[in-house]
């Protein structure tokens, strides 16, 4: 095992894939372990759970009994946690809808596969996440918020890149026979316009000629933030195109070949669009909890009290799960005592680490001057990244004065530990 936060159990019985599919994991710092569907033994599990279940059957038959039932016995090894399980399918089939939490369609590239399980990977954290909150509100706050539901019956948008020849057009009219809603942009004047202006599930470029403007829009979505999480796919000629590497390099989802049936052009379209409508789901669901009861109303921030309660809560559950817990305490003071810092600067260093930190992460305001990020499931050796990152941009902030515009002058102390020091050392249980 290496020093990778995740892990991933591949069941598959074509060892020949296993060195692509090992680097492509590595580099989405996941720790691929394989185990053959043929040669199954529970002895060989790993004592840690894994993150994922990837069910490789791209070149079966068909989905057994026998196939479920070792997913069964795997899952059932480790009772406390739920892991999802990923499928690698040749084609899709209704009935196994239900059996998996997400598929992907033949052909997938390596990278495809190492991209989605990290996000059903995080989709997991998130749903652990919310549940957990849910909880504490419920037990120590007598809250129960209502919650959006999961099932969305608006139809899917989405935006088509490109110029329009026949082929291109044929696959947005079959969709618009799925009751899709679609939006064709022609130019790349146009996309832009429709990108930042309208919400999307999923969006579609025309590789079937040039496809530097594809790259273009899909590396300028992948440093947006509204923009980041949407799929882009490349619709493509497999005869002529054979960049695949570049295309996940720059940040694409899929790579569609025209060649193949409708039905299968917009399963996969519409599969992609599926998944982020879930993750847009969840984190509408992180957005609706909490009354001010809860939130310190300066900041948008968890208070000191919903903090202390639910860190108690998530140390006992993390403690069970034997997964790591690290605690992140900031403090920021004045450089100069004359000049004290304001309600108005700590909203705005309040507004700055509640977008620095993922949804499933939990920011909150413990004092006027002290803040605190509880990051679950990652030890403090695994979260130097983010520490350093965030030291830079807190340190480097402009806070500007309320009444003079001038920059604030500000001292920044960080701190990562793990959560049973840090609450002996700050008290904050």
């Amino acid at each position: 095992m290496n020093n990778n936060s995740k892990t991933a159990l591949l069941l598959s019985n074509y060892a020949q894939r296993m060195e692509r599919y090992f680097y492509a994991f590595e580099k989405h710092n996941i720790c691929l372990l394989h185990s053959h569907f043929d040669k199954y033994d529970e002895k060989t599990l790993p004592v840690e759970p894994p993150n994922i279940i990837v069910v490789d059957l791209t070149e079966t038959k068909a989905y057994t009994v026998e196939h479920e039932n070792i997913v069964k016995l795997i899952r059932a090894q480790y009772p406390m946690h739920t892991i999802p399980v990923l499928a690698l399918l040749k084609s899709v089939i209704d009935e196994m809808s239900e059996q998996f939490d997400s598929i992907l369609l033949q052909p997938i590239h390596a990278d495809q596969i190492a991209m989605r399980a990290n996000s059903l990977i995080r989709l997991s954290q998130m749903q652990r996440e919310i549940t957990l909150r849910l909880h504490t509100l419920s037990q120590n706050f007598n809250e129960v918020p209502p919650l959006p539901q999961l099932g969305d019956k608006h139809r899917f948008s989405i935006l088509f890149i490109g110029k329009a020849t026949p082929k291109f057009m044929v696959i947005i009219n079959a969709l618009q026979d799925k009751n899709v809603s679609v939006v064709a942009a022609f130019t790349s004047f146009t996309a832009f316009d429709y990108l930042y202006e309208k919400n999307f599930d999923a969006v579609v470029m025309n590789g079937l000629g040039t496809i530097e403007l594809a790259y273009s829009i899909t590396e300028t979505m992948r440093k947006n933030a509204k923009l980041y999480h949407v799929p882009a796919l490349l619709l493509v000629d497999k005869k002529t195109f054979d960049d695949c590497d570049t295309v996940y390099k720059v940040g694409m989802n899929d790579i569609i070949d025209t060649s193949v049936s409708l039905d299968e052009i917009s399963a996969r379209i519409l599969e992609q669009a599926n998944f982020h409508r879930t993750h847009k789901h969840l984190k509408h669901r992180f957005q609706t909890l909490g009354s001010v009861t809860v939130i310190d109303q300066e900041t948008g921030l968890f208070n000191q009290h919903f903090f202390n309660a639910h860190m108690r809560r998530v140390s006992d559950v993390y403690s069970k799960l034997g997964k790591p817990v690290t605690l992140a305490l900031i403090r920021f003071t004045s450089k100069t005592p004359q000049d004290k810092l304001t309600e108005s600067a700590f909203k705005q260093i309040g507004s700055m680490i509640r977008n620095l930190v993922r949804m499933e992460d939990t920011p909150a305001r413990l004092d006027a001057n002290i803040f605190a990020i509880a990051f679950m499931g990652h030890t403090v050796a695994q979260l130097k990244p983010v520490h350093e990152r965030l030291s830079s941009i807190l340190k480097c902030a402009i806070i500007a004065h309320p009444e003079t515009g001038a920059p604030m002058q500000m001292n920044m102390e960080i701190t990562f530990n793990a959560l049973t020091e840090q609450i002996q050392r700050s008290n904050v249980a």
